[in-house]
């Protein structure tokens, strides 16, 4: 990598880390579950969530009952990544005798855990984007719209599963594309990480399993077409690598609920998520296609109207698809976004509960970046003007409220097309009467809440001025010719 590549990747990742760890949200039921388990491991060195299931602040109804204990009824993954992060913050303060509020231990264990990965995607989404087209300014702006233009961004300052998942799902891709791409990652650790990655997204969010076999796929074709299948560092390190976090899994379920495959799901304490849970495949039944319209294209909560720069991304596909070279990625973009729909949409929750937006998605959302730098430059200002609002709209829902009231869900056949938006009829009348979410500069400068918004904006504008007004087209014009003559 070019040393004004690693300068400029290294830019993405100290503005996104700002921006993710500006704001936090709290992330009520759904993280409380998760980061019990994580208070449960290190604090008391058990599994039960028996002592913060039922307490402020770690209240949650996301959790399973078994042999008269309490357990997360959530995936694993994240839990065990915010133990690995709150271990030594924990000893810390016992060797000093100093006690963080528990809102203080969230907010670090947010950004550490979701946040602080999700910035490494998104420097990883700039370096693929200019890899491929040469121009930074276009890899930037594509970045920029996929990592802050999308539920990325507010999931990012909320303990989820969705977006940590998301997070090694692309690191796996972007690892896979570079073995086509670069000699530099014939290595035998990077073969053992696509493993280890695409394993830990299963142990977060077991959903994503159907990403998994997509890019297994194409990971098996990418060596296949490469010439690369060498069994031991093709199959054997890739399956060790894999055998970790699932070895964990397998551990962890039997330890509690004594059964290799058993899910907290199955044995959930809520009477009515374990009723629908018990229906089909742990609640998932046959597709519903009004569920994937609610999802994708109705102005109260679908995804191209909370993000339309992705409309863009759509016809991205189509362009690559065009040409043969990355046929296969586009391929994985569209059967990512597909397999998720699909399957979500015959969720009995489809809408994710007390959600802005379409939360289950969130996973696939990151190989929407590479179409994006596909668009010609003649059309790239649609690019900018669809990016630019889907930025403001995803500011709106991060600087108030994630947790939308989902009792719109019940009615939502009932009202006009136009006539409920979660961000313009919940979110925004928050905004406008400064009921705020928390952020830095609320919390620790104690600012006005509309001066607090002042430091994220300027630091989005300065960055963005440097990526436009120092632009170079060499490293463009070089890729082109590059092209060119391998095609010859």
């Amino acid at each position: 990598m070019k040393s004004a590549t690693k300068r400029e990747t290294l830019l993405i990742f100290l503005l996104l880390a700002f921006m993710y760890t500006y704001f936090c949200q709290d992330g009520a039921w759904n993280g409380n579950s998760r980061l019990g388990l994580t208070f449960a491991i290190v604090e008391e060195g058990r599994l039960t969530i028996d002592s913060f299931h039922d307490q402020e602040g770690t209240y949650t109804e996301d959790k399973a009952i078994y042999n008269g204990h309490y357990y997360t009824s959530k995936a694993i993954g994240s839990s065990l990544m915010a133990a690995f992060f709150y271990f030594p913050l924990y000893r810390l303060e016992l060797l000093l005798h100093v006690k963080l509020s528990l809102e203080q231990v969230k907010y670090v264990l947010t950004f550490f855990s979701i946040g602080l990965p999700s910035a490494i995607a998104g420097s990883l989404i700039y370096m693929l984007g200019k890899q491929v087209t040469g121009d930074k300014v276009q890899a930037y702006l594509a970045t920029l719209a996929v990592t802050l233009g999308t539920m990325i961004f507010p999931y990012s300052v909320t303990f989820y599963g969705h977006q940590l998942a998301g997070v090694l799902l692309f690191g796996a891709f972007f690892l896979i594309f570079q073995l086509s791409a670069s000699p530099n990652y014939h290595r035998n650790g990077v073969f053992f990480l696509i493993g280890f990655l695409l394993g830990s997204a299963l142990s977060t969010e077991y959903p994503v399993a159907i990403i998994i076999m997509v890019l297994t796929a194409y990971y098996f074709f990418t060596l296949f077409r490469n010439r690369m299948m060498d069994v031991r560092r093709a199959v054997i390190l890739p399956a060790l690598g894999a055998c970790i976090p699932l070895a964990v899994i397998v551990v962890y379920n039997i330890a509690v609920f004594d059964h290799p495959i058993a899910t907290g799901y199955a044995h959930s304490a809520n009477p009515w998520f374990q009723q629908h849970q018990s229906q089909g495949l742990a609640g998932i039944g046959w597709p519903n296609p009004k569920a994937m319209y609610y999802m994708t294209l109705h102005p109260a909560f679908g995804l191209f109207w909370q993000s339309p720069v992705l409309i863009m991304s759509l016809l991205g596909i189509c362009i690559m698809w065009r040409e043969s070279k990355y046929r296969a990625e586009a391929m994985v973009a569209i059967l990512a976004f597909f397999s998720l729909l699909i399957l979500y949409s015959g969720f009995y929750g489809w809408w994710g509960g007390w959600a802005f937006g379409p939360r289950y998605l969130i996973p696939m959302l990151t190989f929407f970046c590479l179409p994006l730098v596909f668009i010609p430059r003649h059309w790239f200002y649609s690019v900018v003007i669809l990016g630019s609002i889907s930025i403001m709209q995803m500011f709106i829902v991060v600087s108030t409220q994630v947790h939308v009231p989902d009792d719109f869900i019940r009615k939502i056949d009932q009202v006009g097309y136009f006539a409920y938006s979660t961000i313009y009829n919940y979110c925004l009348p928050l905004l406008l009467n400064a009921k705020f979410s928390s952020n830095i500069g609320i919390k620790l400068f104690n600012v006005d809440p509309w001066l607090s918004l002042v430091p994220p904006i300027g630091v989005l504008f300065m960055i963005t001025l440097v990526f436009l007004v120092r632009h170079d087209d060499s490293e463009r014009v070089l890729l082109v010719q590059n092209n060119a003559l391998i095609e010859e």
